[in-house]
């Protein structure tokens, strides 16, 4: 069983990895050497953020859009205190990619990378996201994007690391109802999930290919895997990610 808890506030270190403020229908590939993940602790200075800017939509002002995410930063690491409440070594990768309307608000977001793992924690941070109020663009709607690492408190014990292989048995079973509920937002989905001792999924999170598959598909998807049976990690949770297509 989990010996220790952690902070709801102060237990998990955040560091911000890339952003960009675009316009185009889909986002850049992201960069090998701008996603490496370090340690980063409340108390040390915020590393650099970069931000790059097209003109494909309407452009925004990089600074500002900067400035909204980084103010949203204490909303995100609310989302995820209360994740830590549930399942004290939550922590992992995120990617936001919203759309701005040209009145500001957030016409729709979604997560295009999430190691995160839990979907509760991670649709209260699209929430925020959404919620914002945003720079408004020029001459047409706004995209963009910024990545995350959020990181469990050094003195929690991680979940076990899985490679993809060890849910392929019930991952196949499971397939033909994870391809219903894709039906209408076709496109790769990507899924990591929390597996208890006994083998049941303690929490399961997906990411859509775009913002089509965001609340019906993910949520179906959700569903589907935390009523999975997995493997036994043994005397400590494990954590998977894997292709759901």
């Amino acid at each position: 069983m989990i010996a220790k808890r952690m902070s709801a506030t102060a237990g998990l270190a955040v560091l911000a990895i890339t952003a960009v403020a675009c316009g185009g229908s889909d986002p850049p590939p992201a960069s090998p050497a701008s996603e490496k993940t370090s340690k980063a602790t409340p108390d040390r200075p915020k590393p650099k953020q970069r931000l790059s800017m097209s003109g494909q939509l309407g452009s925004l002002d990089e600074r500002k859009v900067d400035e909204t995410f980084n103010r949203l930063m204490p909303k995100f690491r609310a989302c995820l205190a209360q994740g830590a409440s549930r399942m004290e070594f939550i922590g992992g990768h995120v990617r936001f990619f919203v759309r701005i309307g040209l009145d500001g608000n957030a016409k729709w977001a979604y997560l295009s990378e999430s190691s995160i793992g839990d979907r509760d924690t991670e649709r209260c941070m699209l929430g925020a996201a959404k919620s914002t109020r945003w720079p408004l663009p020029l001459e047409g709607e706004g995209q963009a994007q910024k990545g995350f690492d959020f990181e469990p408190s050094p003195d929690v014990r991680e979940a076990v690391s899985w490679g993809p292989e060890r849910v392929s048995k019930p991952l196949a079973s499971a397939r033909p109802k994870l391809g219903r509920c894709s039906e209408g937002a076709h496109g790769k989905y990507r899924a990591t999930v929390y597996v208890q001792t006994d083998g049941t999924a303690m929490s399961a999170g997906v990411t859509p290919p775009d913002e089509r598959g965001e609340t019906a598909a993910v949520d179906c998807m959700v569903d589907v895997i935390r009523a999975m049976k997995f493997p036994s990690p043994g005397s400590w949770p494990a954590k998977v990610t894997f292709d759901v297509d």
